[in-house]
């Protein structure tokens, strides 16, 4: 009993510090200084954490701080969002949406910003009003 209450109090330490690695790299990003945010969200996103991996995903799509590269946009969302995240999820659906690094499929995009709208996420409800 007592180590997986040390298990879980290691866990919940390591997410605290992810999150705040990850704010760091997305006030970065706001700042426009694209290299932080890289050089925060690259070890974390390798790691398994949701909120880098689709930091990277943007770095990616938008071509800020590496070049663009919508493969490793998709590939970096996608595995934010098969965590469940939600912002990710919109992410992978815009990209359908438009055919960015994808073959462009409306159904998918749907789906994906359905996953995202049923979390709250209120920008993939939006666009699902619009597409209806």
């Amino acid at each position: 009993m007592r180590l997986r209450q040390i298990g879980f109090g290691l866990a919940l330490a390591l997410s605290i510090v992810f999150q705040a690695h990850a704010e760091d790299g997305q006030a970065a990003y706001e700042r426009g200084d694209y290299a932080s945010a890289l050089a925060h969200w690259q070890p974390l996103a390798i790691k398994g954490d949701a909120a880098s991996q689709d930091g990277l995903g943007s770095l990616y799509a938008l071509g800020k701080g590496v070049p663009q590269d919508y493969a490793q946009a998709i590939a970096w969302f996608a595995k934010a969002a098969n965590q469940g995240l939600p912002k990710a999820q919109f992410h992978l659906g815009y990209a359908y949406l438009r055919g960015d690094g994808v073959t462009r499929d409306r159904n998918t995009a749907i789906g994906w910003f359905r996953k995202a709208a049923a979390q709250g996420y209120a920008p993939a409800r939006g666009i699902l009003d619009q597409m209806n």
